[in-house]
């Protein structure tokens, strides 16, 4: 009997209603939930369990080859079958035509946002990442002409004034509250509240998490539109194969980066090399963004694109309920708005979209 990824990764009965009916599966609903889940708790256990001194490059090769190792896993669970007619006229020419370009993208970008987790707090973080829609939105237009209807291109504005919220550039509640009054720092710098301030400042970072941020976010939405014009110009591909043809060419792609420079050689050749910085607890949030990608590949494949967005929203809900209730980090008025609006924003975005011609 073959066991079905899907079961193994709910802990449920698998069902057979595919992605594109109005009914949600139990395979979906789960996998949704799980994504939500992962999405919402992916950056305080980076930040928890990954020395900001670790090295980014190796950290990221390292999801990579585990994200090989969990889809190799999966798709051969789905059975002989499936697994020969996949490899059936498969070349390395091919592969390297469709999975190439965006590996070394998604490599880069995984760097990125390993270094956006550990400097900004979780809010800021999944917040931010949501301007990967707009990336998506302009490259998918400027590859495949996928235009934007008027309702999502309100969206898009929005979800751009909310990013500016996060970052810190605007601030629509000091409109609403008096001017404060300066004081002298001298006069109370051992003060709680001093302490606290400094420690926020350190938290989120702008040249180290806020703008990594959103180059992760940009460069995520260019490799998404390759890989999706890419697949569909290959008439098809397995997610599983098509991850695992991505994390070899980005484990191979961050390798050679490492190589190329002195610093990479020495952290290479080191005392402990890649895994300097590391503990036994290094590998958990590896583990957990590695399945995150999986996850991101099964909610595709059966609830579609559109409703992982609403994974997505719901993840950075339970950020913010979990950041404000569980981690006691108090939401900003300005920070409770921008996540108002990517909520509305990503709704009306993916509710509203271009009527084709």
């Amino acid at each position: 009997m073959n066991l079905n990824p899907i079961v193994f990764m709910s802990g449920g009965a698998a069902s057979t209603i595919a992605a594109n009916t109005d009914t949600l599966s139990s395979a979906a609903i789960a996998t949704m939930l799980l994504l939500a889940v992962q999405y919402c708790a992916q950056p305080p256990i980076t930040r928890k369990f990954l020395d900001p001194r670790a090295n980014k490059k190796g950290i990221t090769m390292i999801e990579e080859i585990v994200k090989i190792g969990l889809s190799a896993f999966f798709l051969l669970s789905c059975g002989k079958d499936v697994v020969l007619s996949q490899l059936h006229g498969w070349t390395l020419s091919s592969s390297l035509l469709l999975a190439g370009f965006p590996a070394v993208l998604y490599a880069m970008q995984g760097v990125l946002t390993y270094l956006g987790y550990q400097n900004t707090d979780s809010v800021t973080f999944n917040g931010l990442n949501q301007t990967k829609t707009l990336s998506a939105a302009f490259w998918c237009f400027v590859l495949m002409g996928k235009r934007q209807s008027t309702v999502q291109m309100v969206a898009l504005g929005m979800l751009l004034f909310s990013a500016m919220l996060f970052q810190g550039s605007l601030s629509f509640t000091s409109l609403f509250q008096p001017k404060k009054v300066d004081v002298d720092v001298s006069v109370v710098k051992g003060d709680v509240a001093t302490l606290v301030e400094t420690e926020n400042k350190a938290k989120t970072s702008i040249s180290k998490g806020i703008l990594p941020c959103l180059a992760a976010a940009f460069i995520s939405g260019l490799a998404g539109a390759l890989s999706q014009k890419g697949v569909q110009m290959a008439g098809g591909r397995h997610p599983y194969l098509y991850t695992m043809e991505l994390g070899l060419y980005s484990s191979i792609t961050l390798l050679i980066s490492m190589f190329a420079t002195k610093n990479g050689r020495e952290s290479l050749s080191g005392k402990n090399g890649i895994f300097k910085h590391w503990t036994i607890y290094s590998i958990i949030p590896i583990a957990v963004r590695s399945l995150g990608g999986i996850l991101t590949a099964l909610v595709h494949k059966h609830a579609g694109a559109t409703r992982k967005g609403f994974a997505l929203i719901l993840g950075l809900v339970l950020t913010g309920v979990t950041q404000t209730w569980i981690e006691g980090d108090r939401l900003s008025g300005d920070k409770m708005t921008a996540m108002v609006l990517v909520i509305l924003s990503s709704y009306l975005h993916m509710t509203y979209p271009a009527i084709s011609l």
